[in-house]
Formats: C-alpha cells, structure tokens, sequence
C-alpha cells in the first residue's frame, strides 16, 4: 500500500512519511481530531503510530482497530441490562 491508499482506508488517521537527510524515513499516523481518554490509553489506545514500512504501519493501524473494537463492546456490555 502505498500513503494514499492508507490514508483512504483509515480516514479516522493522519498518515504521513518521516524523512531526513539520509531520504525517506518511518511512516506516521495520528488520530484525526480526537483525544483519548485515561482509560482508552490504559487499554492501549495510541493517539501516534509509526512503523519502519507501510506494511508495519498497516499492522499498528489494524492493532489499534481492534483495541477500539474490544473497548467498544466492553462498553455496549456495560450499558445492558442483565
């Protein structure tokens, strides 16, 4: 995948490439116009990712996909009655 296509898949993201004198760097994503809280931190929840690659990149991004996918339903849970 190259950054346009990452950037369409995870419209919820910031993605960009790093770089240096030495050329292009590590790939960066940051959560677009959100702020977590304590509890989304504690469960693993980054506001910025990065990875060495695109692919590494992807990875984090499918990682924090599902964390927020588990604390999602964790809270549905919460919010039923038993």
């Amino acid at each position: 995948m190259d950054l346009e296509q990452i950037a369409a898949k995870y419209p919820g993201w910031v993605i960009w490439r790093g770089a240096s004198e030495a050329g292009p760097g590590a790939w960066y994503a940051t959560r677009r116009g959100t702020s977590l809280s304590y509890e989304q931190l504690n469960a693993g929840l980054e506001q910025t990712v990065c990875g060495d690659d695109a692919s590494a990149l992807v990875v984090e991004l499918e990682r924090q996909a599902k964390i927020a996918a588990r604390l999602a339903a964790e809270q549905g849970a919460k919010g039923r009655p038993r």
